[in-house]
Order: structure tokens, then C-alpha cells, then sequence
């Protein structure tokens, strides 16, 4: 295994994009926990430390192209296909920086925001002070910091297998790829002679099956670095507190609210304490963690009333989930489960069904007139934390009443990303301006996207069909591979049929795509 300062860099980490590192959702969760977040509308700054292969960050710098977004990461070859990312998708408001965290350009200036996400659990704690003392130097005053970390207590059962894991690989002979392979074949064989540890804890022999459906990148990061720690939440606000950095709140969003994330009966001490730091010490072992997001602020700006966080926040919208929502709305968070139902449900629901409006506006709401603004507020949040409502950084218009025989993917960046993605076996994530995020579909629709895109609506089945037999991607129908021509075939129509009906109109209504203009 090749390493730096005790971190993998012989093998590249897996792509993916994270939501939660958007400014929208960064700031909407500051602004659900009354502090003012950094204003979007003109030029911001975003640093993301440990960038891996750029997708989060190349995705947000297409979706906000009034940002100016820098990578950080100590793998070249990381750095590397993000450079050529950059190029390709024309970001002109996007750097990747190859660079240990002591050798930050002089002149890097300061950020808005920053965000780091897994890199805390895995490296040195030397390194993580120089985290800190990047956060202390480079975040703006009412800046926004995001942080993910394993956490304690959801991971105390399991870290014996990243300990075995580890061990193991070091005393075998290859590359990385090998050695991880060996560990888990190893982690099997005393799993199912019923070593007296799994024996002992069956939740972590079952999570054993878990780890063999892993991409074996992500098992290598994520067990084989030398450094690697879960914390409690008081051990890592403890570190931020030291540069002066208070804790916000966390994402996702209905994290934020204890009663939809600790049962009933341990609720009491909610109710009898303002103590933020035990309060979410409570809900950790309540809800046995294993992953926080956390929110941190350099001279956080609180928000005294209703009145601020009206006008002094800026780009966030809201809009209903889909349009077919009915109430009441039902929704399993894991430890809790709730439901909304009422009439001021009823009634933004009908709202944002129809326009994306800012809090001001929903306020100033006829229909909403007799609400108090506590209340609408309250709903608001509340209906975005159990998945009713979504926040966008603008208003979404509706699409076309027609929708072209051939659509227009409207940034450079998506239709690379539609070209290099498709049947990859994961997740393809669009940027979406409108939204200031990005915006997932399958890897299927992704090539119906890209052939729709290419060539039209006549003949789409019959190319997608084409791209699919000179991929390595099989499509499966009850859970089994299709083999038959005609019965693929007849997938293939029906995704395309279904492709065309239900997500084009979205796509064109979040601005992904745009009709051709007249020739």
C-alpha cells in the first residue's frame, strides 16, 4: 500500500456526489437554527478539503457559477481527472489544488464556506489540527463550515472488524485492491466459523454480507488508512470550540429536531435543558449514531426574530417535493416515525405546489393571512425535515407546454457528465442551477438523457439498446438479469416511454434542459 502521512494514494477514491455539502442545504440549515449564513446572490467563495475526485465539487461549481470553488486533496492522481473535469465541463469558477494540508497557497485567501466530508475520521491527529488551523485562518467571519465523521456510539460494535480488516491486509503481499480483497475473505471465514465476537454481536455479523456488496475503493479508504477514528460529538465540537468555532447545527434536516430523532419517552431532557452540546450527546446514544454532518460558524450572526430571517437571508426558496402529495404525508426517519396532517399543511402544500417562493413570500401568502408567522414557519421547516417541502437556491419555472422533439442539455458540464456516466453502474448527479445542487437520476435514465439529447425521440430505444449491449451493465426484472432480446427490448421501450412522460417535464422545469433555439 502507497500512503501520505498515513493516508491511501495508491488507489483512487470512488466517485459520488453529497448533497449536504451544497451551500443551499448549508444554509438552510444555519438559517433553521437562527444564524444568518453567508449571502449566495453575488460572489462567494467554497473550499472543500480532501475533494477526492472532484464530484461534489465540480457539480456545485456548475449548479453556482457565481461561486468560486477550490479543491484541496493529497492524491495527484485525484487531482489529475478533476483538472481535466474543469477543462472539459468548462468550469471557469473551479480549481483543484494538489496539496498536503500544511502547503495551502499563500495567497488562497478566505471562504465562505468549507466543507470536509469523511476526511476527519481518517486521518492523523496531526493532520487534523492543521484542519483546524486552516478553519481558523481561511473561514470568513459568518462563515459556514461543514464537517463528517464516523461517530460514536453507532460505530463501538463495529470497530473491531476495521481493526481486523486493517491487520490483516498488513501482512499480505499486492497492491491495495489484493490486500483489501484477502482481509475481507479473511473477515468471512471467522465470521461464518462463528468467531466468539460475532458470535457475541450478530448485528456486526450480518453487516459483514453489507461489506461484500462495497466497491472495494471505498472499503480501502474507509478501513485500510492508518488513522482512523469515530468520535463523540462533544469531542469534535470540543476541537472546533479551541479556534473559536461554534456549533451550528446538522444535517440532514430533520436532525435538527429532537422529536424526530429520539422516541417519546426520552424526550424529557429536551425539555429540561438548552444545553445544545448534551442535547446532542442525548440524541446520539438515543438514536445510536453512526454519521454526523456537522455545521460550524467563525462569529456566527444570530437571527432575533422571524423579521431577520426573512431579510437578511437570501436564494433560499421552497417548493413541494412532487405534486402528486397527498395528506396526511407519513414518513419513517429510523428511530421515529411521524406524520403530517392539518389544514395549514393542506394549505402550503397546495401553494408550493404551484410556485417556488421564499419565506417572505409564503408569508405575505393570501391564502396564509390568518396564520400566525410562528406557525408557517414551524410548518415550513417541519414539512421540509419530513420530506414534504425541498429548498432550491431560486424559483423553478414550469416547463414547456410542448416539449421538443429534441431537448437541449443546457450546461457543458452535464452533457460531459451524461456522456462519461452512463450505465456506470451508479448514480449520475447533474448540476441544477436552480436548485444550487445537484440533481441524481439512474444510470439507465442518465443514457436515455444522453441518446434523447444526441438524436431525439425517434429511434431512442433502439440506441439506448445499442449503448447498453457495448456495456458491461446487465438490466434485471424481479431480480434477475434479462437474457431474452424480446423481453429486454421490451424494458428498454417502457423506461424510455416512462423516461419521456414523467422525467423530461421535470428536467426542463429545473433548467437541466432547454429547448433548441430556432434556426
Amino acid at each position: 500500500m502507497t500512503t501520505a502521512t498515513g493516508y491511501i494514494t495508491d488507489l483512487d477514491y470512488i466517485p459520488g456526489f453529497y448533497p449536504h455539502m451544497s451551500p443551499t442545504a448549508i444554509r438552510y440549515a444555519a438559517s433553521l437554527n437562527r444564524v444568518i449564513p453567508p449571502a449566495t446572490t453575488d460572489n462567494f467563495r467554497y473550499l472543500e478539503l480532501g475533494c477526492g475526485l472532484g464530484n461534489s465539487l465540480t457539480t456545485l461549481a456548475a449548479a453556482n457559477p457565481q461561486g468560486d470553488f477550490v479543491g484541496i486533496d493529497i492524491n495527484p492522481s485525484h487531482i489529475e481527472k478533476v483538472d481535466k473535469i474543469i477543462s472539459a465541463g468548462g468550469l471557469n469558477n473551479a480549481k483543484a489544488i494538489h496539496s498536503d494540508f500544511t502547503s495551502l497557497p499563500k495567497d488562497i485567501g478566505t471562504f465562505e464556506f468549507i466543507s470536509l466530508h469523511g476526511v476527519f475520521s481518517w486521518v492523523s491527529p496531526e493532520v487534523r489540527e492543521q484542519i483546524l488551523s486552516i478553519a481558523e485562518k481561511h473561514l470568513a467571519p459568518g462563515g459556514l463550515l461543514l464537517v463528517s465523521y464516523n461517530a460514536m456510539p453507532g460505530w463501538a460494535h463495529l470497530q473491531p472488524i476495521r481493526g481486523i480488516l486493517r491487520q490483516y491486509a498488513e501482512l499480505r503481499q499486492g497492491d491495495t485492491t489484493q490486500r483489501i480483497r484477502d482481509a475481507l475473505t479473511y473477515l468471512v471465514f471467522i465470521r461464518d466459523k462463528k468467531a466468539k465476537y460475532f458470535e457475541d454481536n450478530p448485528q456486526a455479523a450480518a453487516y459483514v454480507d453489507s461489506l461484500l456488496k462495497q466497491d472495494l475503493r471505498y472499503l480501502a479508504h474507509e478501513y485500510l488508512n492508518e488513522h482512523w477514528t469515530s468520535f463523540y460529538f462533544s469531542e469534535v465540537a470540543a476541537m472546533f470550540r479551541s479556534v473559536e468555532m461554534a456549533f451550528v447545527g446538522s444535517l440532514p434536516v430533520h436532525t435538527n429536531f429532537w422529536d424526530l430523532c429520539v422516541r417519546p419517552e426520552f424526550q424529557d431532557l429536551f425539555r429540561t435543558t438548552s444545553n445544545r452540546l448534551v442535547t446532542e450527546s442525548h440524541k446520539d446514544f438515543c438514536a445510536n449514531t453512526a454519521f454526523r454532518w456537522d455545521i460550524y460558524s467563525k462569529q456566527p450572526r444570530v437571527a432575533k426574530n422571524v423579521e431577520d430571517r426573512l431579510h437578511l437571508i437570501d436564494n433560499l426558496y421552497f417548493r413541494a417535493v412532487r405534486n402528486d402529495i397527498k395528506l396526511p404525508h407519513k414518513i419513517n426517519l429510523g428511530v421515529v416515525s411521524s406524520t403530517i396532517q392539518g389544514p395549514l399543511y393542506e394549505m402550503l402544500l397546495a401553494i408550493l405546489s404551484q410556485d417556488t417562493l421564499p419565506l417572505a413570500e409564503i408569508f405575505s401568502h393570501p391564502q396564509l393571512t390568518e396564520n400566525a408567522p410562528a406557525d408557517i414557519i414551524r410548518a415550513v421547516d417541519a414539512g421540509v425535515a419530513m420530506g414534504l417541502f425541498e429548498v432550491t437556491a431560486g424559483t423553478v419555472p414550469p416547463p414547456p407546454e410542448n416539449i421538443p422533439e429534441q431537448p437541449l442539455i443546457s450546461l457543458p458540464f452535464n452533457q460531459l457528465t451524461l456522456k462519461n456516466e452512463q450505465f456506470s453502474g451508479r448514480p449520475v448527479s447533474l448540476a441544477c442551477v436552480a436548485t444550487g445542487t445537484g440533481y441524481s437520476l439512474s444510470d439507465f435514465d442518465a443514457a436515455i438523457l444522453y441518446e434523447l439529447s444526441e438524436a431525439g425521440k425517434n429511434g431512442l430505444a433502439d440506441r439506448v439498446l445499442a449503448q447498453l449491449s457495448k456495456s458491461e451493465r446487465s438490466i434485471q426484472k424481479d431480480g434477475k438479469p434479462i437474457t431474452d432480446d424480446k423481453i429486454r427490448r421490451e424494458v428498454v421501450e417502457q423506461a424510455c416511454a416512462q423516461f419521456l412522460s414523467q422525467a423530461v417535464p421535470k428536467l426542463y422545469r429545473l433548467g437541466i434542459l432547454q429547448s433548441r433555439p430556432s434556426s
